[in-house]
C-alpha cells in the first residue's frame, strides 16, 4: 500500500503515524496531500466546532511555502514550534510564572556546581510577582527578573507546563485535534516529549499526531533523530509508514545509499543510470613515532591540496559545472583551505587561534555571539534560520522588501522606538550606504555605525566589552590571562576587512562553488564531489570509523553516517566522494561492497 493511503487510513482508524520518508522520496508533497485530504474530508466538522489543523515547520521559508500550497486556507494554521508552543501556554500567566522560577532555580544550581558565572537569579520566586507578564518576542535575549524569555525558554517551559498541567493539553487537544510536525528528526527532545508523552498519551482518542521526517538526516545534535521507541515495541503509539520512493536521484546514487542504509529500501523514479565513485590515496604516508600529530597532519597539506585540484580539473574536463551556477556542486567540512578559496581566511584564522576545534562551533555553526551579531545562526533546537544578523537585513534591504527590514529593526534594534519621518530617512540613509560601501570597510567601521545608531543591539557584546576593557589588577592569573586573549581576539576581530564577513555570509549561504555539508539538506545538485578528511574535525566525525563501523562513540559514529547520508543524497545524476585521510583495509573492504570494486580507485589511477 502506497504511503498516502496508510495515512488517510491512520486518519480515519484515529492512529498517529510518523512517515519515514528518504532523500527525494516527495516528504513535503505528502504533507500537502495529507493537509489537502484533512482539508476536504474534515473541514466541515472542523470549522462547525470552531477546530484547526496544525503544520509545524522549521523555516519561514518552508512555512510560507505550504501556505501557499494549501491555497491560504484558514482551516490549517502553519507555524514554528516556537510559534505554536508559545500560542498554546502564553495565556497561562499564573502557570508561567511558578515554572520559570523552577526553570531558573534548575539553571542556576547547574552553574553553581560547574563553578560557571550565572545569569540566573537567586531567589526569582520572591520577587516573581513583581513580574508583570512572562513575554517572548522572538529575540535571542533572555531576562527571567523581566519575565523576558530566551526561544530555547519556550522549549522547556513548554514540557513542564505540559507535564504539570494536564488541563492544558486537554485545551489543545480540543482545538487542534490534527498535528501535523515537519522535519520530526530535528525536533528537540523536549518537544517531541510535551507533544507524545503529555499531549498525545493523555488525549488518544480526541488527537492525531502526525511526524514527517527521515531519521538519516537528523545532522544537529539536538533533535530526537529517530522516533523508533514510540513505533516499535509493546508501547507503540505511533504507526511507521515508510515512503521509499527517490524521485531525486540516479539508479547508481540510490542502489549507494541503500546499500549504507538498512531501515527502508528506496525505489528509483528517475530514469537515470548515473554514476557514483569512490577516491582514496591509496599511498597514504605513516607518521613517524616520534613525529606530532600536527606537525605531520600540516606536512601532508600540500599533497592534499594537489589531489584536490586535481579531480576538480579532471571532473571540469568530464562536463561538470562549478561555476556559480550552482549546477554541481562541491560539499566540504570548512576548514583552513576552503577558507581561503572562499575568502574568509584571516576570520577562519582569528577563530581558530583563539578556539582550536572549537572553532567549526563558535564560528562556522555560528555560536560566538560576535559572529551572530552579522550573520544569525541556526537554532539547534529547531534548524531554523534565526534571521537577527546585519547580513540578514542587508539582504531585506536589497530586495526592497521595507516589511522585513522594519520587522527586524524593530526586533533586533533599537533604532525604531521613535517612528518619526527623520529618523526613518536617517535609518534609509545608513543602509543604503552600508549596502554599497561596506565591502570596503572593517568591521569596527560597520560595527561602529550600526551598534550606535541602533540598528542593531547585542546584551552579549555590551557585557564582554566591559568584561574585556576592564581593570583587570588583583585578578586571578587564569582569568586574567582569558579576557586578555578574548580582547586580543576581539581586536583582531575588528580590524578585519569586512568583505571576510560578507565572503563568509556568502559561503554558508551556499553562494559560493562550496556548500557547507550542513547547509545543503534539501538541496539538489546535478553533479556532486563530497570531499571528506578524518584530519578535520575529529571530536564529530570518523569516516574511517563508519566505514569499518568501528568507532568506539556511538554518538560521532551515527552523527558521521548521517552527514554522509545527507551529502551522498543531494547528487542527481553524478557522485564522487574523495577521502584525503588515511582508510584502513577494512574501512575500504566495507566502501567497495557499498560502491562496487570498480568505482573505488586509488587517487594516483583517476
Amino acid at each position: 500500500m502506497e504511503a498516502f493511503e496508510q495515512i488517510k487510513q491512520c486518519i480515519e482508524v484515529n492512529s498517529s503515524f510518523v512517515v519515514e520518508a528518504g532523500a527525494g522520496s516527495g516528504k513535503t508533497y505528502a504533507l500537502i496531500q495529507t493537509l489537502n485530504y484533512l482539508i476536504e474530508t474534515k473541514g466541515e466538522v472542523l470549522h462547525t466546532k470552531k477546530q484547526n489543523i496544525v503544520c509545524i515547520t522549521y523555516t519561514n521559508v518552508a512555512k510560507n511555502e505550504i501556505i501557499k500550497r494549501i491555497e491560504y486556507n484558514d482551516l490549517v494554521e502553519v507555524s514554528t514550534i516556537h510559534e505554536f508552543l508559545w500560542q498554546s501556554i502564553k495565556q497561562f500567566q499564573k502557570q508561567l510564572k511558578i515554572q520559570l522560577c523552577k526553570l531558573n532555580e534548575i539553571r542556576l544550581k547547574i552553574d553553581e556546581t560547574k563553578g560557571k558565572e550565572t545569569k540566573y537569579i537567586k531567589n526569582l520566586n520572591e520577587r516573581i510577582n513583581l513580574v508583570s507578564e512572562v513575554f517572548y518576542n522572538d529575540s535571542s535575549f533572555r531576562d527571567f527578573e523581566k519575565g523576558e524569555l530566551h526561544h530555547d525558554d519556550v522549549i522547556e517551559l513548554s514540557k513542564m507546563l505540559f507535564k504539570e498541567y494536564p488541563l492544558l493539553t486537554s485545551i489543545i487537544a480540543q482545538k487542534f485535534p490534527y498535528i501535523l510536525i515537519d522535519e520530526y528528526q530535528d525536533t528537540s527532545i523536549e518537544t517531541i516529549e510535551a507533544l507524545i508523552d503529555c499531549l498525545l498519551m493523555r488525549n488518544k482518542d480526541k488527537i492525531i499526531l502526525g511526524f514527517y521526517g527521515d531519521s538519516h538526516q537528523k545532522i544537529y545534535d539536538t533533535g530526537i533523530g529517530s522516533l523508533e521507541n514510540y513505533y516499535e515495541g509493546e508501547n507503540k503509539v505511533l504507526r511507521l509508514i515508510k515512503k521509499e520512493e527517490n524521485y531525486r536521484s540516479s539508479r547508481a546514487v540510490v542502489d549507494l545509499l541503500n546499500n549504507f542504509r538498512t531501515n527502508i529500501k528506496q525505489e528509483p523514479k528517475r530514469d537515470v543510470d548515473g554514476s557514483i565513485k569512490f577516491i582514496y590515496w591509496g599511498n597514504h604516508p605513516e607518521k613517524e613515532p616520534k613525529q606530532k600529530v600536527r606537525e605531520f597532519e600540516d606536512s601532508l597539506k600540500k599533497f592534499k591540496n594537489d589531489f584536490y585540484e586535481e579531480v576538480n580539473h579532471k571532473l571540469i574536463g568530464l562536463g561538470w559545472d562549478f561555476s556559480s551556477n550552482n549546477l554541481d556542486k562541491i560539499l566540504v567540512l570548512a576548514n583552513s583551505r576552503i577558507a581561503d578559496r572562499a575568502g574568509f581566511l584571516k576570520l577562519y584564522k582569528i577563530y581558530s587561534e583563539r578556539y582550536g576545534q572549537s572553532t567549526k562551533e563558535r564560528l562556522l555553526d555560528r555560536n560566538h555571539f560576535l559572529i551572530k551579531l552579522f550573520t544569525g545562526y541556526i537554532d539547534k533546537k529547531t534548524s531554523q534560520e534565526r534571521e537577527i544578523g546585519l547580513e540578514h537585513l542587508m539582504t531585506y534591504w536589497l530586495e526592497n522588501n521595507h516589511n522585513k527590514a522594519i520587522r527586524f529593526l524593530r526586533r533586533n534594534g533599537t533604532a525604531l522606538h521613535e517612528f518619526q519621518h527623520p529618523k526613518k530617512k536617517e535609518i534609509s540613509d545608513i543602509l543604503d550606504d552600508l549596502s554599497n560601501n561596506r565591502n570596503n570597510k572593517t568591521v569596527k567601521e560597520v560595527l561602529d555605525v550600526v551598534l550606535q545608531k541602533g540598528i542593531v543591539y547585542s546584551k552579549n557584546y555590551e557585557e564582554f566589552i566591559s568584561r574585556i576593557y576592564q581593570d583587570l589588577e588583583g585578578f586571578d592569573p587564569e582569568i586574567k590571562e582569558k579576557i586578555e586573549k578574548d580582547k586580543s581576539f576581539y581586536e583582531s576581530f575588528i580590524n578585519l576587512s569586512y568583505s571576510e564577513i560578507m565572503n563568509f555570509w556568502k559561503h554558508i549561504q551556499n553562494e559560493t562553488v562550496f556548500s557547507t555539508k550542513h547547509g545543503t539538506k534539501g538541496d539538489e545538485y546535478r553533479n556532486v564531489l563530497t570531499v571528506i578528511d578524518d584530519t578535520e574535525w575529529k571530536q564529530e566525525y570518523n569516516f574511517n570509523n563508519f566505514f569499518n563501523n568501528c568507532d568506539e562513540k556511538p554518538e560521532r559514529s551515527l552523527r558521521t553516517r548521517n552527514l554522509f547520508y545527507v551529502e551522498c543524497s543531494r547528487a542527481k545524476e553524478n557522485l564522487v566522494v574523495l577521502m584525503l585521510s588515511k582508510i584502513e583495509d577494512d574501512a575500504l573492504a566495507n566502501v567497495r561492497s557499498w560502491f562496487g570494486n570498480k568505482n573505488v580507485v586509488d587517487i594516483e589511477q583517476f
